[in-house]
């Protein structure tokens, strides 16, 4: 069984009336590179995103930009879980999840790895709510 995980970072707890916070996550995927013809296919299974490139670099490159604009748009549209629950995605209980300085996962033979960075901005009101 493949893990793939989401890691967050999280800034420390600061003591504003009004604050404004980036929370930067970072999926972990992996793909997959073969050669058709003259084009190179990049796949990544986890997304179910394909892409195309003249050389290895720029099909890496296309499906990095592809995932990321995949994720990044779900989130602002609210159908994230939706799209993850649909490609077969589910919360694990009691698995082993990523801390922010584990290695890199490991991913299949022949699969290169790369990650998603999904910043997140919150900002509060003024006054306190406690």
């Amino acid at each position: 069984m493949q893990t793939y995980s989401l890691v967050v970072f999280q800034p420390r707890p600061a003591l504003f009336r009004n604050m404004t916070v980036t929370v930067q996550a970072e999926f972990r995927l992996f793909g997959t590179l073969k050669r058709e013809g003259e084009w190179y296919i990049a796949h990544c299974p986890p997304l179910d995103i394909t892409t195309q490139g003249r050389t290895e670099e720029e099909a890496k490159k296309n499906l990095i930009e592809a995932s990321e604009l995949f994720v990044v748009s779900c989130f602002e549209r609210g159908t994230f879980e939706q799209a993850l629950r649909e490609l077969g995605w589910h919360v694990v209980t009691g698995g082993a999840v990523a801390k922010v300085g584990d290695g890199p996962p490991s991913v299949p033979a022949g699969s290169f790895a790369f990650p998603i960075p999904v910043p997140f901005g919150f900002e509060s009101p003024a006054g306190c709510h406690a």
